[in-house]
């Protein structure tokens, strides 16, 4: 297999609960681990090697193919890089074996057990909610590892909008990227529709107090990374419930935030906040 596993890392792993046969969605920063000597295809070889033949590995890769977007990009799920995910998931991405969905926005790349699962027939689904990589990691109760980031990064919290059932996931994040994105065909580029848009994530932060206050996320350390850990299911389940109560937890208070004004906008105008 590529790559030489890490001790350290694989031993910190395993300590904040990381197991053989888990099913992990990876949000990372792989400068924060503090490795001088190894490299990310190591870090890897590593989770990989934690979760084991019967387990799973799943990062996002996502591309923001809009195609009202600047730059405007073409996806194809074999060549088009990610963007502001980091080096990590660009490294599963081409890591040998690994899969990726077909959604030309938020994609993810997978390589274990449920690789096929996570990955195929996402062309059509919505990026983050219904049909998605993420709502199949969901059921699949599947363990998130926050590597270095904090939950402003955590892709699934926007699955647990959608699961909420809040109108607001209609609303594009911005306006002008359009409800159409880019796709590479045999024929030439295509576009294609998109129903459901995720939101900012910028004041996600915000659950980490009601998390960790219901046993529901545990901080630990991974070489010199901090890390948060939890149960999908576990978290998209509180949250969904707490929005229903709080339709407003999760928005940021930026006055030139558009996505959180254009849904606050539509709670009010459904009479819940």
């Amino acid at each position: 297999m590529t790559g030489e596993i890490i001790p350290a890392m694989l031993r910190g792993l395993r300590a904040v609960g990381i197991c053989e046969g888990d099913c992990l969605i990876v949000h990372s920063s792989f400068r924060s681990l503090g490795l001088s000597d190894a490299s990310p295809i190591d870090a890897i070889r590593t989770l990989v090697e934690t979760v084991g033949t019967d387990g799973t590995l799943m990062m996002p890769t996502f591309t923001y193919c809009y195609a009202g977007i600047w730059n405007a990009r073409v996806y194809n799920p074999a060549t088009t890089q990610s963007v502001f995910m980091g080096i990590l998931p660009e490294t599963l991405r081409s890591y040998p074996g690994a899969l990726r969905s077909g959604s030309p926005t938020y994609s993810v790349a997978a390589f274990g057990k449920h690789a096929v699962k996570l990955t195929e027939g996402k062309e059509n689904s919505s990026g983050l909610g219904p049909g998605s990589s993420y709502e199949d990691a969901y059921r699949l109760g599947a363990k998130i590892l926050l590597l270095g980031v904090g939950n402003n990064r955590n892709s699934m919290i926007h699955y647990a909008e959608y699961a909420s059932g809040l109108p607001i996931c209609d609303i594009p994040y911005r306006e002008f990227w359009g409800r159409t994105a880019l796709v590479e065909t045999a024929s030439g580029p295509d576009e294609v529709p998109l129903t459901d848009f995720p939101g900012c994530s910028a004041n996600f932060g915000v659950v980490d107090e009601y998390l960790v206050e219901n046993d529901l996320m545990r901080p630990g350390t991974v070489c010199s990374a901090r890390c948060l850990i939890m149960n999908s299911r576990d978290i998209v389940d509180a949250i969904a419930s707490r929005l229903r109560e709080i339709p407003d937890w999760l928005f940021c208070d930026s006055l030139t935030c558009e996505p959180c004004t254009l849904r606050r906008r539509r709670l009010r105008e459904h009479g819940l906040i």
